[in-house]
């Protein structure tokens, strides 16, 4: 194509002005940023060729290494700005595995004829005065954010005064430049606002490597896991927790899938990978529909500055998704939590170290949470994850409850004292209070607090629901699980809850029901059999209980706890001498560990030994073992409940 000699092209209903940097159509200026204007222009003036990405690359980003997502999102808005559908190549034409190519007719048009649509339709200074010579000034904008250059006078206008048509005439081009400029003011709000404040929903999933055989897992999940923490500050925007996002770890583009899945309305997507003591970080923000990237950046640091790095991302986000942030929201946006990148390393391995949720697991993370704090003795994530490790592993019957929940209530005093903003402190304060010192009043009140620092942390929906369920109020204990399914509809874990909250209401079918479906969310998570065996149990299936409980067993290694709710079933069906088997193992590992006296409860119950089952709850009584809480509810104790020994025993549970 010949070099243009004047500064105008044209193709449809466009032209193209390279002097003043805009693009027309039938002499309206089309909003386009500057680096869309630049790749425009590239495009045009090699109409015809394929422009190679690496070429288009160096060419609009002359001076600096970008991604090529920022050539698709540049070329997205290209095409939206010139009408063409999202797969459209009216005027801009995709070579796979190459670049692009501009496809439309590009002519030169008359340098006098396009100044005069200039002049008619998009001036911002009209001159009418009585000779050639510009000497009055009539200013209007054309556009209230970009100032156009003054143009040329209107000739032959009367000599000596300004005569009423010609203020007619001058008054009807102010008003439409007015008109225009408000036209395109509104309509740059309104694409901000399609690609911005009508997002409702976000998911951030978890960071990629930059070299696939270079991976630091912790590092990603923990990237990804801050990022949500800080954007759940804002409250009118749906967070989606990182146990909705965890599984999407594979290295191909997850976003689409993801946000379908999960239902967002939009991905934050990112890579990371740390060498020496620099990190490099890429991320990018999707709009699920249509694909839009609607932000994209990249990051080249040291290592150090990796919260500023983690403080622009967050910042820009939260503008992009929630343009009115108030000073709350902006404040919870920056607050890194620690400044220490020693502390704050050892904290994401904790993290993802009590995410695996075994007992060697857990004593790894409460190694790197120690760490953490030794490294910062300031940092109240730290001690809230060792809280949490501590009460888990009680819960779970690993450690001690009489051991684990002093040095858990220890830990999360100090992170209380530290943040008291933070849903997860007061979600672990609560549960201490619930399964160890039996304060419900306290618990829920700790519950209650979490929801409002953070309604889409879903661990609060958790033990909120075990809490109403346990005390009998079991139709809001149903409800609340069902609420947090509704915050992380793909977590297992809470998808197990409704249901328990279902079992514990003596709804066996419903539960069977729900138990299949965490099965179907993910088929080697243990506990998603547990709930699932103990309904069957109840309603008289022992076949399909002791199927269950076997498969639970297979996946989480023989740990006690299932051990005794298989011993149950096979007492109850019939199976003694397997019962009898369940109960010697018991005893044997509890001469070298811990074995609860809650699950030797259950294998007695079934057995119809009720004095040793009553003598075993007492025991998990003192030291709070287990699922001692769920004593007023739980259905397999039913056979104890009219001994008058059970009847005080859960006269001391202070159930209120």
């Amino acid at each position: 194509m010949s070099s243009n000699s004047g500064h105008f092209y044209a193709f449809g209903p466009f032209r193209v002005d390279t002097r003043e940097r805009q693009l027309l159509r039938e002499g309206s200026a089309v909003p386009l940023t500057p680096k869309a204007f630049e790749m425009l222009l590239v495009l045009v003036e090699n109409g015809g060729h394929v422009m190679e990405k690496d070429e288009l690359l160096k060419k609009v980003w002359p001076d600096t290494i970008v991604e090529e997502a920022n050539l698709s999102h540049i070329i997205y808005k290209l095409r939206e700005a010139l009408g063409e559908s999202h797969d459209g190549e009216k005027f801009i034409q995709t070579v796979p595995r190459r670049g692009y190519r501009f496809v439309a007719k590009v002519t030169v048009p008359d340098n006098r004829d396009a100044d005069l649509i200039i002049e008619e339709h998009s001036r911002s200074h009209i001159v009418v005065d009585e000779d050639d010579t510009p000497q009055n000034f009539i200013e209007t904008s054309a556009d209230p954010l970009t100032q156009s250059r003054a143009l040329p006078s209107i000739p032959n206008a009367r000599r000596s005064f300004i005569s009423r048509p010609s203020v007619l005439i001058a008054g009807a081009i102010v008003l439409f430049g007015v008109a225009a400029g408000l036209y395109i003011w509104r309509t740059r709000e309104s694409r901000t606002a399609a690609n911005g404040a009508a997002l409702h929903s976000i998911a951030v999933l978890p960071f990629k490597p930059l070299a696939a055989n270079d991976r630091d897992e912790s590092l990603e999940m923990g990237m990804a896991d801050t990022l949500i923490s800080r954007l759940s500050n804002i409250k009118n925007l749906k967070i989606l927790p990182f146990s909705a996002v965890r599984r999407y770890t594979k290295l191909e583009d997850e976003v689409a899938r993801a946000g379908s899945e999960l239902n967002v309305d939009a991905v934050l997507d990112g890579s990371i990978q740390k060498s020496g003591d620099r990190v490099r970080v890429s991320v990018r923000l999707v709009k699920v529909e249509g694909g839009l990237v609607i932000w994209t950046e990249h990051f080249d640091e040291k290592f150090t500055d990796i919260f500023a790095v983690q403080d622009a991302i967050s910042l820009r986000v939260g503008n992009q998704l929630a343009p009115k942030l108030n000073v709350e929201e902006k404040r919870g946006l920056g607050r890194p939590g620690t400044a220490n990148t020693d502390a704050y390393t050892a904290y994401v391995k904790g993290r993802y170290f009590f995410r695996k949720f075994s007992p060697a697991d857990h004593q790894r993370a409460a190694h790197y949470f120690d760490e953490a704090i030794a490294s910062d003795p300031n940092y109240a994530m730290a001690y809230a994850g060792l809280a949490d490790t501590y009460a888990s592993a009680a819960v779970n019957n690993w450690i001690p409850s009489k051991e684990a929940f002093p040095m858990a209530r220890t830990a999360i005093r100090k992170a209380l004292e530290l943040d008291s903003d933070l849903a997860e402190v007061h979600v672990t304060s609560g549960a201490i209070s619930m399964f160890y010192d039996l304060d419900w009043k306290a618990a829920e009140r700790e519950y209650k607090r979490a929801l409002e620092v953070n309604p889409n942390y879903p661990e609060t929906y958790e033990v909120y629901s075990y809490l109403l369920s346990c005390t009998g109020r079991l139709d809001e204990g149903i409800e609340m699980a069902k609420q947090g399914l509704e915050v992380d509809p793909l977590s297992v874990a809470i998808s197990d809850d409704v249901a328990g909250a279902h079992y514990w209401a003596r709804h066996y079918d419903e539960a069977i029901a729900q138990g299949h479906k965490s099965i179907e969310l993910d088929r080697s998570h243990a506990a998603a059999y547990v709930f699932l065996g103990q309904a069957y149990d109840l309603k008289g299936s022992y076949a399909e209980a002791i199927g269950a409980y076997q498969k639970a067993i297979d996946l989480s290694q023989r740990t006690t706890n299932i051990l005794g709710l298989l011993g149950h079933a096979d007492a109850v069906s019939g199976k003694r001498g397997e019962a009898l088997k369940i109960l010697k193992e018991l005893k044997e590992v509890s001469a070298h560990g811990y074995v609860s006296p809650y699950d030797l409860a259950m294998v007695y119950t079934g057995l119809g030994d009720k004095d040793n089952a009553i003598t075993q709850l007492n025991r998990a009584y003192d030291e709070r073992a287990g699922w001692i809480i769920a004593l007023k509810t739980e259905p397999m104790f039913d056979p104890l409940r009219s001994d008058p020994r059970f009847a005080d025993l859960q006269r001391r549970m202070n159930y209120p």
